[in-house]
Parts: structure tokens; sequence; C-alpha cells
């Protein structure tokens, strides 16, 4: 397998609506924690898999270091739900959840169009097209609501949110590949 540790955590990335939800059904609360939880986990396990997929060290770097980044977000914002300290929560996820999480998400988005272009290779390159033409069409539409008309459809609206797990999609497809061979 080409990145073990890119295929749990997109499994992360993906379970977490579900697993929050799971959360609630059952102990009749918690899915804000579980769901940051999940997410902290999938982005910490991505963190790790960046240099696995055979790209330049500092797009892997960018990867790395942007996926670990909202990671410790997730991990804030869950601490904040169970501490319930308001300060706190308003920092977490208001402060952090706003321009930093934008910024990491869109520094991830180009670690992906790197892999794309760099690493990818054969059917799943496609699919990676694909999604990737999906999110960088959002990313764009959410840059232009931003700066041009003053809104923000990034928290407006969680439908704007759902392509933004396309990539995980492919990721997982990806890193299960075998790894290219390096020689004769």
């Amino acid at each position: 397998m080409r990145s073990p540790r890119g295929v749990l955590g997109s499994l992360a990335l993906l379970l977490a609506l579900p697993i929050a939800v799971l959360t609630q059904v059952l102990f009749g609360g918690g899915s804000a924690v579980a769901i940051h939880v999940a997410l902290a986990a999938g982005c910490g396990l991505v963190s790790f898999s960046a240099f696995d997929f055979g790209t330049p060290r500092w797009l892997a770097w960018i990867g790395c270091v942007s996926a670990g980044a909202f990671a410790a977000i997730f991990l804030l914002q869950a601490a904040s739900t169970l501490i319930g300290n308001e300060s706190f929560s308003y920092f977490a996820n208001e402060v952090l959840g706003f321009w930093p999480e934008k910024i990491l998400l869109s520094l991830i988005t180009f670690w992906l169009v790197g892999i794309l272009l760099t690493a990818s290779r054969g059917k799943t390159r496609i699919l990676g097209f694909a999604a990737m033409a999906v999110v960088v069409s959002v990313e764009a539409y959410v840059y232009f609501g931003l700066l041009l008309l003053g809104t923000n459809p990034f928290l407006e609206t969680s439908v704007v949110k759902l392509p933004y797990l396309l990539p995980f999609v492919w990721l997982l497809f990806e890193g299960g590949k075998r790894r290219p061979r390096t020689g004769p």
C-alpha cells in the first residue's frame, strides 16, 4: 500500500459525520466533540502521510504542516466544547475557525493538487482531476464571495463544505495503490 496513514486518515475524515450522528443517537449528545475528534484524528494521519506520495519535499511539507495545524485546531475545538469556557470557545471556534481554517484548507487543496499533478497516475488520476476540479471551483467561489461580495459563503451554508470531502475519497484510492517501482 502506498500510504496506509493516508488511507486511514481519509477514512477518519469521511466517517466523521456518521460518527457524530451515531454518537448523538446513542448518547443523546456529544456529537460536536465526536466530530472534532474524528476530524483531528483524520487530519493528523493525513499530515503524517504527506511524505508518502513522492511529491517534492517542499510540497510535502506544505501538506504536513497545514493538515497538522488543522488537527490542532480541531482538537482545540473539541476541548472548548468539553471545557465550556465562553472565551476559550470563542477563540477556538470563531477566531481559529474563520481565517486560519480557510487558509489551511486552501493550503491542503494546493497540496492535493500537487499530488495530483506530480505523483498520481492511471485511473485514480482521472478521479483526482474530477474531485479537485470541484474543490478548486468551490475555492474560487468562496474567495470570490469573501473578497468581492463581502460575504462568506463558507460560513453561511454547510453545503459549500461537502465538496471538500471529495479529495479524500480520491486520496483513499491514491493511498491504497501499490507503491510505484523505483528502478529496473
